[in-house]
This record gives C-alpha cells, sequence and structure tokens, in this order.
C-alpha cells in the first residue's frame, strides 16, 4: 500500500460523503473521481498528472506511476473498468480485421506503446508502477491497489464473460474477452474501448462513511446562513460537472500549444522538427530536433518567449533535465536546446518507446526511419504545451490529439 496521511485522507472523505445527497439519491455515496485524484495528491505529495489526459494520474518520487480509479460496487468482489480508449487509432484503420486474435493483438500493443510513451515523458518505471482504486460501497468505499502492468504480448490467451479460458476468440455483446495471465480484460469493438477487471477484498481497507440526510443544513451551517422560517427543503440533487476544472491558465500568457505536424500539409515533416536527425547538409546526429512554432504564435503572442536566440531554462516533463533552450531559424520557427540531442532524446523516446537509447548522438542508420503523423496517433498526442512559470522559466509536455488545432481556433 502506498504510503500516504491515511488520518487525512480518511477525513475528507468522509467530509465529501457527508455532501453525497447533493449529488445522489443513491446509498453508496458519490465520491467525484477528479476529488479522489487530488485526495491522493494532496495525501501522498504526488504531482498531479489528471488534467493531462495520460496512462498515469499521479506521480511519486522515485519514478512512480499510478494511476487512480474511483468506481462502484454494489456486489462482488470485482469489476471492469476503462483502461484505454482508442478513437484515433480506430479511425486510422489500426483495427480493421475480421481476425479477433489479431485485433486484440494490436490492441495489447497500442495500450503498451500508449503506457510506455507516457512512461517515457515523465520518467515513469513501470516496475514500480500501482493502481490506486476507491471503490465506493454501500456505507463505506474500499481501497484496493495493484501492480501498474504492461499487458503480456506473448500470453494473450481468449475467455468467456467470467474469465475463463475458451477455445476460440468468442465475440460476446459486442466485446472481446481475453486474459495475459496476469489481468482479465475486455475490448468493446464499437466504442474501441479497452477494459481491465479489478479484483479486490471486500473486506480489506474499508473506510466507513456516513451520508448526512440534508447537505443544504451542512452548507448553510458552514455560511452561518438561517432557512426562513416555514420555508420546506427542496428534493435537490445537483448534477456535478465532471469535467476537469483546473484551469490551464491565460492562452499566450501563461501557455502556447505547438504542433509537432505541419500546419500546412498536417504531416510530419521527414526531414525538419522530430525528424531533423533526418536533414541533409553537414552530417546529422540521431536525435537531432526541435519542436515547430508556427508564424501564427509570434503575431498573436509576441511577447510569449524571449527574443531570437536568446537563452531560457527549459524543464522538461520527466523532472530529469533542465535545458538551456532558445528560439531560433527564420522567422523564429523552431523552438531548440543548447544541445538539440537532449530534447530530440526526450521527444523522440516519446513518440517511439521501443528506440535504442545508445543510438542517441550517432549517426543515423538505416533501421532509423522518419516519424509521420500516424506515430503520434499511436502515442495519442500531437502538439506540445509549453508553459510559462512564474520563475521566468518555461516547461513543457505533450497535448493531446487536436490541441493545437483548439488552441488555434480560439487565437
Amino acid at each position: 500500500m502506498i504510503d500516504r496521511d491515511s488520518g487525512l485522507y480518511d477525513s475528507m472523505l468522509q467530509s465529501m460523503a457527508l455532501l453525497s445527497g447533493l449529488f445522489s439519491q443513491s446509498t453508496v455515496p458519490y465520491i467525484n473521481s477528479r476529488f479522489v485524484e487530488k485526495l491522493f495528491v494532496l495525501t501522498t505529495g504526488a504531482q498531479d498528472l489528471g488534467r493531462a489526459d495520460k496512462s498515469f494520474d499521479a506521480l511519486l518520487p522515485g519514478g512512480i506511476g499510478v494511476g487512480i480509479k474511483t468506481f462502484t460496487a454494489e456486489t462482488g468482489s470485482h469489476k471492469t473498468e476503462k483502461v484505454a480508449e482508442f478513437t484515433a487509432l480506430a479511425r486510422e484503420g489500426r483495427f480493421n480485421t475480421t481476425n479477433r486474435k489479431v485485433l486484440v493483438r494490436r490492441v495489447a500493443e497500442a495500450r503498451n506503446q500508449r503506457v510506455l510513451s507516457n512512461a517515457s515523458e515523465y520518467g515513469i518505471s513501470i516496475d514500480r508502477s500501482v493502481y490506486h482504486c476507491l471503490i465506493r460501497i454501500e456505507g463505506g468505499a474500499i481501497v484496493h491497489e495493484e501492480p501498474y502492468q504492461l499487458v503480456n504480448l506473448e500470453n494473450l490467451t481468449p475467455t468467456n464473460v467470467k474469465g475463463q479460458e475458451v477455445d476460440d476468440w468468442s465475440f460476446a455483446s459486442g466485446k472481446i474477452y481475453f486474459s495475459d495471465g496476469l489481468s482479465q480484460y475486455s475490448f468493446n469493438v464499437s466504442k474501441n474501448v479497452l477494459m481491465k477487471r479489478f479484483n479486490f477484498d471486500r473486506s480489506s481497507n474499508l473506510i466507513e462513511l456516513e451520508l448526512h440526510s440534508d447537505p443544504l443544513d451542512l452548507l448553510d451551517q458552514l455560511v452561518g446562513r438561517q432557512p426562513k422560517s416555514g420555508m420546506g427543503r427542496p428534493n435537490l440533487t445537483l448534477e456535478l460537472d465532471r469535467e476537469d476544472e483546473d484551469k490551464k491558465g491565460v492562452p499566450g500568457r501563461d501557455y502556447v500549444v505547438l504542433p509537432l505536424f505541419s500546419t500546412r500539409t498536417g504531416e510530419v515533416e521527414a526531414k525538419s522538427g522530430i525528424n531533423q536527425w533526418n536533414a541533409g547538409g553537414r552530417p546529422r546526429k540521431f536525435g537531432e530536433a526541435y519542436i515547430p512554432v508556427p508564424k501564427a504564435i509570434h503575431v498573436h503572442f509576441p511577447r510569449f518567449f524571449p527574443p531570437r536566440d536568446t537563452h531560457f531554462k527549459l524543464n522538461l516533463a520527466n523532472g530529469f533535465t533542465s535545458q538551456r533552450a532558445k528560439i531560433c531559424q527564420s522567422d523564429g520557427k523552431a523552438l531548440m536546446t543548447e544541445s538539440n540531442i537532449e530534447l530530440g532524446r526526450w521527444l523522440i523516446t516519446v513518440v517511439d518507446p521501443s528506440v535504442d537509447p545508445s543510438d542517441f548522438g550517432k549517426p543515423p542508420t538505416r533501421r532509423h526511419r522518419p516519424y509521420s503523423y500516424k506515430d503520434l496517433v499511436a502515442i495519442g498526442s500531437d502538439s506540445i504545451i509549453v508553459r510559462r512559470n512564474g520563475r521566468g522559466d518555461y516547461s513543457v509536455e505533450f497535448g493531446p490529439i487536436g490541441a493545437f488545432q483548439e488552441f488555434e481556433s480560439a487565437m
């Protein structure tokens, strides 16, 4: 079990449960999943990754990635929950096959690639990572933790809905059920969603939670307000906004989004950007790369970056290194580190988690191919979010598919 301030964790859960009647009439306490993520961060000192839409929701010192799940379990000792969605990959045709065994293999490979990509981005060790689950039951909640593992590609076997091995790759209710010898999975073919079964012990790590019969009265007490005489309490159930309400800041002042593809063609250029190592001219070394900066960024937000060729501190999301960086090339079209291989090392290991780390800084070989937009789709990211910090330095992280187009539309 991950070390946390259990007293604070339990008491804040109880406080939230008391207000459960505002959002649900169920006897199972309503605890919002984003609240659980924030509570975990608060009581462990972890870095919050919840708003980043990654495979991990928190990062603990030592490279421990944490996936945080919140779900209900009225009965039984297991529950199947979504762990990945592959809408963009499906749209690209990655799953276009009638062979269910092949399909499951492609889904498992896509899951592993995305997890490894996010792990490379933040310097996470898969072997040390865990799932932290808060399972809501009637009258309380169970804390369950288990290893966060890649899908074992060498041990994929078909199962039925109960997780029992079967002879062929069955297809029931639009889902394919399978196991990798470590966990039970199902893939929803129409929704392109991968589900994982979480097995837990209902008698262990139980936190008893009380629901208040009149949560509005609690709110009145909180602000010191007295209800008007003779007025009855309405039966009020609020619809909770489930979207993450964290503020990114002001676009152009606090952050900008940069594409890893050409805004002219929508493709990744074969000899520039993350493929600068493939450019002609002088001899190149594998890993030379930069982040493209569209002209519109400088036009709309001319003061976001320092002047061209002025160095500034750039913090990479893996937390390992801070680099001297600058805006350079004609029209300031490139964000580059002083050693562009260092930026490229981070960018490329996220885009291609299978790359050999010893290749960086050496001449490219025939086995090195230029990366394409399909590679970005595979990891679920096609942009870089650059944040300007209060200390005068900058930080970078990968953004989801479509993040640049959304940013551009708001310019």
